[in-house]
This record gives C-alpha cells, sequence and structure tokens, in this order.
C-alpha cells in the first residue's frame, strides 16, 4: 500500500497483476509512484500495473513491456508502468496528468481510455518517451 500524510494512494490491490495476483515493482519505483500521485492531487484508476509474463501475453502485451514483472526483458527487477484509466475524466484531467508525467521524467503513451506511464529511464537505456496508442 501506498500512503501519504495518512492518506491511501494505491492499494496493494490496485497494482497485482489481474491474472497472477503478482505485485513485484521495481526498485525505487513505488516512490516514483508516489511522488506522481501526490504532484497530481487527483484521483487516479489503476488499470494496469504488474503483469505477469503469461498474463502480458494472454492481454496483448508488448513482449518488452515494462508492466511484466517476474520475467521483466529489461533488467528492472519488477514492474516500473502502470496505465490509468481517463475514459470518463475529460480532457483537462488527461492533459494535467500528461503534462506533469512528462515534467517528472515519466514517460508517456497516450490512449483514447487510459494513458500509459512508465520509468523506462530508470532502468533502461532508453530515453523519456511520448508516444500515441
Amino acid at each position: 500500500m501506498l500512503v501519504h500524510a495518512g492518506k491511501t494512494l494505491f492499494t496493494e490491490d490496485e497494482l497485482r497483476c489481474k491474472g497472477s495476483g503478482l505485485l513485484i515493482l521495481a526498485p525505487g519505483f513505488d516512490l516514483e509512484l508516489l511522488k506522481l500521485r501526490v504532484a497530481f492531487d487527483m484521483p487516479m484508476s489503476v488499470n494496469s500495473c504488474c503483469r505477469s509474463e503469461s498474463h502480458n501475453r494472454a492481454v496483448g502485451g508488448h513482449p518488452r513491456s515494462l508492466h511484466v514483472c517476474d520475467k521483466p526483458y529489461w533488467p528492472t527487477g519488477g514492474c516500473c508502468s502502470i496505465d490509468v484509466g481517463t475514459r470518463h475524466r475529460g480532457e483537462g484531467y488527461r492533459q494535467k496528468l500528461i503534462k506533469l508525467a512528462e515534467s517528472l521524467n515519466w514517460s508517456v503513451g497516450i490512449h483514447p481510455h487510459f494513458i500509459h506511464l512508465d520509468r523506462r529511464v530508470d532502468y533502461t537505456s532508453r530515453p523519456r518517451a511520448t508516444f500515441p496508442y
């Protein structure tokens, strides 16, 4: 559970793999999530965080996905990405989240129904990126 000032910002259930129940975050990723959530200061609905390799495959995830927590392609030691649902939040919400994430050095994937956020800059040789889904 990620808590700040006595307030739960993310529960373990939100971050667990929906298929396997695994919760393996890359070292330090929890702190980056906490910084993002505190700075955003708005509710966040988690669509996906940790994924086992088999669950990632089952949902059509990329084989090198930074969501994979049990057998990551990259030397992350666990999951270092999260998808935040934005379907009914409005464009202002989406733009605020995108701009904040970029300013905090998160990579941002923009989908009509969610925003993918990852910390590739901390665990891979890949630079920060903003990209469409």
